[in-house]
């Protein structure tokens, strides 16, 4: 028997119901797999499990506690996640953030130019919070999504509520960096893993929250964003499939590096932005690309083993034009860019992406 058929990872969610039938859910979760496999809306799901469930284990979906478990309102369930440092954080971009995260759970959270984490204050106050009574629910919830930044302090002190916790608390950690955690806080959890989902699971979740998203361009788009849900929303927010085409015009750019004027067109309206992430999206487009070109290369077959698969008579053309092209520099090179325009101190990308373009040329027409 499955809590919600939505989430997906139905293995997952019959380990689940076994525990919580036979009333022995631990009471720390740790939740890991590849970022965008919807880890976090599971998390929600096990928070509406312990609080809005029937003695069948059927979830009232009409219910209010369901609702404010889903709205993060629920004064027992906490949903804690990286932020810019209080000296940076306005209380209502925070408040956005959540209410964004309401809306779809699948989403990223996202606080533009600003290096976030989650702080030994933030744990400090969900200690508080564990000692206090249940206020409506019948468990008390706390999920830290992105546990992997916890800065180490904070690490430190969810490790002594791990060792002791209240009998009425359930904590359940996220995370797609596993590596990066303490072994103590692994040690103390019961850990979940998780799998990328398929195709047809990513696309019916998507219609979900984009009704009138096109089918053609949302097959292209979840083969592009490897699978990846979170990726998947921002790509059909930021027009990914334009700035895919944009790529490849970078790369024609980059070849015939001496029509500089048409160098400054295209990337100037990239780097325009308050924020980076057209610029960042078209990087990795690039390394995309040359990814796929590598498996042509070494001789795959069928086209739907490569990312741009509408594109892959382009693809076959542009190895053609290039046979000579060190693939392994190229993708050393958009690497290092990538690096590059992540770190704040890099005030002009502009500079970057025409740099690359230079680094880029003998490596296209290497002989």
């Amino acid at each position: 028997m499955l809590f919600d058929e939505s989430l997906g990872h139905p293995e997952n969610q019959q380990k689940l119901m076994n525990a919580w039938q036979a009333n022995r859910i631990p009471h720390a979760l740790l939740l890991h797999g590849p970022e965008g496999c919807g880890k976090e809306a599971f998390a929600i799901g096990i928070a509406q499990l312990l609080n809005a469930a029937d003695e069948n284990g059927v979830i009232d979906r009409e219910s209010s506690v369901f609702r404010k478990i889903a709205q993060f309102q629920h004064p027992d369930v906490q949903f804690i996640f990286p932020t810019p440092a209080q000296s940076n954080a306005k209380p209502e971009e925070l408040q956005a953030a959540l209410q964004e995260k309401a809306k779809n759970p699948y989403r990223r959270v996202t606080f533009t130019g600003k290096n976030t984490f989650i702080g030994i204050d933030t744990i400090r106050e969900l200690k508080k919070e564990a000692g206090y009574r249940l206020y409506e629910g019948q468990k008390k919830v706390f999920i830290i999504a992105e546990a992997e930044e916890l800065r180490p302090e904070a690490a430190n002190a969810l490790l002594k509520l791990l060792e002791e916790p209240p009998q009425n608390l359930k904590l359940i950690l996220v995370t797609a960096n596993l590596h990066k955690l303490l072994p103590t806080i692994k040690s103390r959890c019961q850990m979940l893993r998780f799998s990328p989902m398929g195709e047809t699971q990513i696309a019916a979740i998507v219609r979900r929250f984009v009704p009138k998203v096109d089918e053609r361009d949302l097959a292209a788009i979840i083969r592009l964003s490897g699978f990846n849900l979170k990726r998947t929303f921002e790509f059909l927010d930021k027009n990914a499939l334009q700035n895919r085409d944009l790529a490849i015009d970078f790369l024609r750019k980059a070849i015939l590096i001496h029509k500089s004027q048409e160098l400054m067109a295209l990337v100037e309206p990239l780097t325009a932005k308050k924020d980076r992430d057209d610029a960042r999206q078209m990087l990795w487009f690039l390394l995309l690309w040359f990814q796929d070109i590598l498996h042509i290369n070494k001789g795959v077959k069928n086209d739907r083993e490569i990312r741009n698969v509408d594109k892959a008579d382009t693809l076959r053309k542009f190895i053609a034009f290039t046979p000579t092209a060190e693939i392994d520099g190229i993708v050393r090179e958009v690497e290092a860019t990538i690096r590059e325009l992540d770190d704040p101190r890099n005030l002009n990308p502009l500079l970057l992406l025409t740099h690359l373009a230079i680094r880029l040329n003998p490596l296209l027409k290497k002989a």
